[in-house]
């Protein structure tokens, strides 16, 4: 008869057997998952490690219905190991559903919902420690708009805008081009008729030393007030000055608008001039990228109808001189002016003269010292929209425009936005340069202006550089590659070609006083292709010398 001691004795070690044997099957459970997750190296139980860096970006940020948003996990590693996961939760519901790591952490997602998205990153290395990083994005519904874009802007197709003006207002237009005449026309556009706009030649350098094919701006309610196109109410034609290809000003705001910032819509139109008091006819002038301007209704469209009334400044630096962001003092009269004008255009609330937000923003930038990196970038993000400035100067970089900011000061705008309480960086007049080979990150001080500090400031420190280098590869990654811009070249090069040639040709081309001989349009479009090819293998080159250890 077995007595206490040794009924519990045999109920204890049965117990033991029964534990021994769950415990062997929980580690073999976990060799199997760490085989198959980890292709047979051994991992530890995974846990949350500041030795690990995630990091997470997303192109574009922000955008209408449905949206393709592509990520990255560009800049992530580990200390001491290699990352061997990386997953996504790109709904947003707190699962890793997507796993990443076959694409070594770059995917995509179309957005089909309009909403507030916060997608989460998560990378884990090979000893089993992980990290996570967030990115978050704006998806808008197109009927949020104000302006109907997709009607207006339509770039399947090349649409015909008819001036109808007297003989006289015609010439008197030629007789000092840079005075910009306006005359009192009707337009016709996309076939509806509009009675009594202003019709006047824009811009300065494009304007002088652009032969026959001048820029346009059509101001709808010049003379009716309230007159409107589809709730616009100027229409900008740009002469694609320096541009034989017709290309360039149009693939860099779609660019612009991939990588995330507010980007202007650009549509090809035909213009047509009808001298409407002689029994000639209308007279082919060219082929125009239409961009949209910046005024208030495209501020409501991109930051909400919250932001009105904010101050907005355009850099001109031919007009005005450059908006370089240097701190000059605390009033607006020790800043830099230039015909009668400060550097820093009110392009509204000028009645009121009040600049003490862009002076403000100087001394952020340019009249402050910083004891530490996170008082730095805890000043800039109070007072400008960092992210965007990265984003737009990748692009910048990439295309080697030398005419913005870095190098003029020119060709930006900035708006106060009231609703954030700092100003947003909006890209205007974009250009492509021609060296393959430009540095991967821009240096103020080698152009027109002194110094360039917002540019300065933003790549002292580690932070913003690692997310300005995801960008660019971003970038290089999934649009500004050789195989898009071959398909973006070609499918715009096909769509206006047939326009460029009719009648007596485009005036950029054809004519008394042409910018190109008419074989530029045939060829010079292969030299986009070519220059993506060549700038692409350098920056790539470029970014694996930066790659973190």
């Amino acid at each position: 008869m077995m007595n206490r001691l040794d009924w519990n004795t045999a109920f204890t070690r049965r117990w033991l057997e029964i534990a021994a044997i769950v415990m062997l099957v929980v580690f073999g459970l976990g060799f199997l998952l760490a085989n198959l997750f980890f292709g047979g190296k051994q991992v530890a139980v995974a846990v949350e490690s500041p030795q690990v860096i995630a990091q997470a970006s997303a192109m574009p940020n922000q955008g209408w219905a449905p949206l393709m948003v592509y990520f990255s996990a560009y800049g992530s590693y580990a200390t001491g190991a290699t990352i061997a996961r990386y997953e996504w939760d790109l709904d947003g519901d707190g699962r890793y559903d997507f796993d990443a790591t076959a694409q070594g952490g770059y995917t995509n997602y179309l957005y089909s919902h309009p909403g507030e998205y916060i997608i989460t990153l998560r990378v884990t290395d090979t000893l089993g420690r992980f990290a996570t990083d967030q990115v978050s994005f704006s998806v808008r519904h197109p009927a949020s708009s104000s302006v109907d874009y997709w009607t207006v802007f339509d770039d399947t197709r090349v649409r015909r805008i008819d001036i109808l003006l007297s003989q006289s207002d015609w010439d008197q237009m030629w007789v000092d081009p840079e005075a910009k005449y306006q005359a009192m026309v009707d337009a016709i556009v996309f076939g509806q008729r509009l009675e009594d706009v202003g019709f006047r030649m824009r811009g300065q350098f494009s304007l002088r030393e652009s032969g026959d094919k001048k820029p346009w701006e059509i101001d709808t309610d010049a003379y009716i007030d309230g007159q409107e196109y589809y709730n616009l109410h100027q229409l900008m034609l740009l002469n694609s000055i320096g541009d034989p290809t017709l290309l360039r000003e149009k693939l860099a705001y779609e660019m612009m608008g991939f990588a995330g910032v507010p980007a202007s819509h650009v549509t090809y139109v035909e213009l047509w001039i009808d001298t409407t008091d002689d029994d000639s006819p209308a007279t082919f002038w060219g082929v125009y990228p239409m961009v949209e301007r910046i005024d208030n209704k495209y501020l409501n469209n991109r930051f909400g109808r919250d932001s009105k009334g904010g101050n907005l400044y355009k850099a001109s630096h031919a007009q005005r001189g450059p908006m370089d962001l240097i701190y000059y003092g605390e009033s607006i009269t020790d800043y830099p002016a230039q015909n009668g004008q400060y550097a820093y255009g009110k392009m509204n609330n000028e009645a009121m003269a009040d600049y003490s937000d862009i002076i403000s923003l100087c001394r952020t930038v340019d009249g402050t010292q910083y004891a530490t990196e996170g008082e730095l970038m805890q000043a800039l993000e109070g007072a400008i929209n960092v992210d965007t400035f990265l984003r737009y100067i990748a692009v910048i970089t990439i295309l080697d425009n030398w005419d913005s900011y870095p190098y003029t000061g020119n060709n930006y705008y900035l708006f106060n936005n009231p609703v954030s309480g700092r100003f947003e960086w909006i890209p205007w007049d974009l250009a492509w340069g021609e060296n393959p080979q430009a540095s991967l990150f821009p240096t103020g001080g080698v152009g027109i202006i002194q110094r360039a500090p917002l540019v300065d400031q933003v790549f002292s420190s580690e932070s913003y550089r690692r997310q300005y280098l995801a960008y660019v590869d971003l970038l290089l990654r999934y649009w500004f590659n050789e195989g898009n811009i071959t398909d973006q070249v070609e499918k715009y090069h096909r769509l206006i070609a047939p326009y460029v040639i009719q009648e007596t040709g485009d005036k950029a081309f054809y004519g008394d006083q042409p910018m190109f001989p008419p074989e530029a349009f045939t060829n010079a479009w292969q030299d986009l292709i070519r220059f993506a090819h060549d700038r692409n293998l350098f920056l790539k080159d470029a970014l694996v010398n930066e790659a973190q250890p």
